[in-house]
């Protein structure tokens, strides 16, 4: 059989944990200082068209670190940013101010999408620090991968003597 890696790679969640994973394990590890035991992706919703907003799909791995509706509710208020930050209004206003002071307005006024990246920037501190980490696990930020997916360290199961 096939040994595990030391370092994960993050992969779509399609189903049930696959042999090998993480899920159901002892604690090992610390944030910020080893690598995590495994990292899963929330892959993003397209059933709205266009619009960023990811799947609010639990994944078997968060079972026992993290209840369902708190998934729920941190992915929610992921995507109303998200929608939010994609206005069609805000950009055309944003846009209407920028051709009209020949781009001034961008030196002295910070977009409405910029606001909201800085919110949704802040909602990943909060989450992880508040919910997230001290489960053993870590939200990673989406930007670096273009928004395409959310992921998930796992690290450690909850009352870990290993948690921060």
């Amino acid at each position: 059989s096939r040994s595990r890696s030391l370092i994960p790679k993050s992969s779509y969640y399609f189903g049930p944990p696959p042999p090998g994973s993480a899920y159901g394990t002892s604690p090992i590890g610390q944030i910020g200082l080893h690598h995590p035991r495994e990292i899963i992706r929330v892959e993003r919703d397209y059933t709205g068209g266009e619009l960023i907003q990811f799947a609010p799909i639990y994944p078997l791995e968060l079972e026992g670190r993290i209840t369902p509706t708190q998934f729920l509710e941190s992915i929610n208020s992921i995507n109303e940013l998200l929608i939010s930050a994609h206005s069609f209004r805000h950009a055309m206003i944003d846009n209407f101010f920028s051709v009209f002071t020949l781009q001034i307005s961008a030196v002295l006024f910070e977009t409405h999408y910029d606001r909201e990246m800085k919110r949704l920037q802040q909602l990943f501190d909060e989450l992880n620090t508040d919910l997230y980490n001290p489960s053993g696990l870590n939200l990673l930020w989406p930007r670096k991968v273009a928004f395409l997916f959310v992921s998930f360290q796992i690290f450690h199961a909850r009352g870990s003597s290993l948690a921060r």
